[in-house]
C-alpha cells in the first residue's frame, strides 16, 4: 500500500491543518491492531496521516547490501535482528517520500505510540519558538515516569512542555519532526545500517544536525503494544558474548558519548549566544 492512500478520519477544516507539514505513520501490513489503536489518537489530536507500509523484517534475509553486519556486532554488541533492520529501512523510506514533497517538515510516527490531543499545539509552538532545529524528538519510552536523554530545558512552549536539549542517549524513534535538511543528511550519511535506527539517529555530530527534544515527552510507547506485543523482539538472546562486548561495544560507547558531550556543549553555547543577540 502506498503512502498517502489512507488518511485518518478527521473533522478539521483544510485551513486548520498543520502548516507545510506532512505526517507519515509507519505500520506493518499485518499489524492491524496497531493501526486501529493509533488511528484513534490521531483522530483525537485532529491530525491526518499518510499510511506507510513498513518494511517487514520477516521478508528480509541476509546478506543485505545496506547492512554492515560486522559493524553492527562491534558497535551494538548484538547479532543481526531483521526486525530492527526492517524498522530502519522503514524510516529511510519515509524520509525518501518526504523529500519529494513540497512540505517543509514531516511528522514521522511508528504505530505503537499514544499521545494526548494537544500534540498539534505542542508541535506548532515548537516550530514557532524562534529556536532553530532540524530534528525534534517527541517520544519517550513506555515508562512515563522515566525520561531518558538527560534533557536541559531551553524554553517553555505549552503548559508543562519545554523545548530541551538532550545530553545523553535517548532511545526510540516513535515520533519525531524533521525538516528537509535533516532528511537529506540522514539519507546521505546513515543509509548504511550499522546500528538500530534510534542509535543511528541520535548521533547529531555525524549528520551535522541540530536536534532538540520535548520534555517531558508528549508521546509515549503504548505498553500493551511495545512491550507485550513487540514485532522487533530485541531480546537478550541477540547479545554477543560479554567478553567481545567489553572490548568492542564499551570503548565505542565511551567514544560516542564523548563526542556527544562536545557537540551538544557547542550547540548549547551557540543557542545561548544567539539568545543574547536577540535581546
Amino acid at each position: 500500500m502506498d503512502a498517502g492512500s489512507i488518511p485518518a478520519a478527521s473533522t478539521k477544516k483544510s485551513s486548520d491543518k498543520l502548516v507545510l507539514m506532512i505526517t507519515y505513520l509507519i505500520n506493518l501490513k499485518r499489524a492491524k491492531d496497531r493501526l486501529e489503536s493509533v488511528s484513534e489518537y490521531f483522530k483525537n489530536a485532529d491530525i491526518e496521516f499518510n499510511l506507510l507500509e513498513a518494511v517487514d523484517g520477516k521478508q528480509l534475509s541476509l546478506p543485505l547490501s545496506s547492512f554492515n553486519e560486522t559493524k553492527y556486532k562491534l558497535m551494538h554488541g548484538k547479532k543481526p535482528n531483521l526486525g530492527e533492520i526492517g524498522c530502519y529501512l522503514s524510516h529511510l523510506k519515509a524520509l525518501e517520500l518526504f523529500i519529494k514533497t513540497d512540505e517543509h517538515h514531516a511528522l514521522i510516527c511508528e504505530d505503537d505510540i499514544e499521545f494526548l490531543p494537544n500534540l498539534r499545539k505542542i508541535i506548532d509552538n515548537a516550530l514557532s519558538s524562534k529556536i532553530n532545529f532540524d530534528l525534534l524528538r517527541l517520544s519517550g519510552g513506555s515508562d512515563k515516569k522515566r525520561e531518558r536523554g538527560s534533557p536541559i530545558k531551553l524554553k517553555r512552549i505549552e503548559g508543562e512542555y519545554h523545548l530541551a536539549l538532550n545530553f545523553t542517549f535517548k532511545p526510540g524513534t516513535g515520533c519525531y519532526v524533521i525538516n528537509k535538511k535533516g532528511a537529506r543528511a540522514i539519507l546521505k550519511k546513515l543509509h548504511k545500517i550499522s546500528l538500530p535506527i534510534d542509535h543511528a539517529l541520535d548521533r547529531d555530530w555525524l549528520t551535522g544536525l541540530k536536534s532538540l527534544t520535548i520534555f517531558p515527552s508528549p508521546v509515549t510507547l503504548k505498553e500493551s503494544l511495545h512491550v507485550q506485543n513487540s514485532y522487533i523482539k530485541a531480546t537478550k538472546e541477540f547479545k554477543i558474548s560479554p567478553f567481545l562486548r567489553l572490548w568492542t561495544v564499551i570503548p565505542y560507547r565511551i567514544f560516542n558519548e564523548s563526542l556527544r558531550t562536545l557537540y551538544k556543549s557547542f550547540f548549547l553555547l551557540r543557542l545561548i549566544l544567539n539568545t543574547k543577540k536577540l535581546k
